[in-house]
């Protein structure tokens, strides 16, 4: 996948550091290098894990109820990550 595909709501999974293999959920683009990712458990929406993109490997997968509410600026809550994640096939 190209360095595009690392939008807001990509599943991804970490492919280096104390969470590989893990999925999280993309909530934010910081730049070209960086994005913050959550799973809804350790991770939560309050405290996201700052990643190079380098490290994680994008799922085909897309949270797209998750992206929209990202996007509009719509309370996300750490549930609904760990919900997104569990319906699109990937447990932690």
């Amino acid at each position: 996948m190209r360095q595009g595909d690392f939008e807001v709501g990509r599943v991804v999974l970490a492919k280096a550091g104390r969470d590989k293999g893990k999925a999280f959920i993309i909530i934010r683009r910081l730049d070209d290098e960086y994005v913050l990712i959550a799973d809804g458990e350790r991770r939560t929406i309050d405290k996201p894990k700052k990643k190079k993109i380098k490290h994680l490997k994008a799922a085909p997968a897309l949270a797209q109820e998750l992206r929209n509410m990202l996007r509009s600026g719509g309370r996300v809550l750490d549930a609904d990550i760990r919900r997104s994640l569990k319906s699109l096939g990937y447990e932690n």
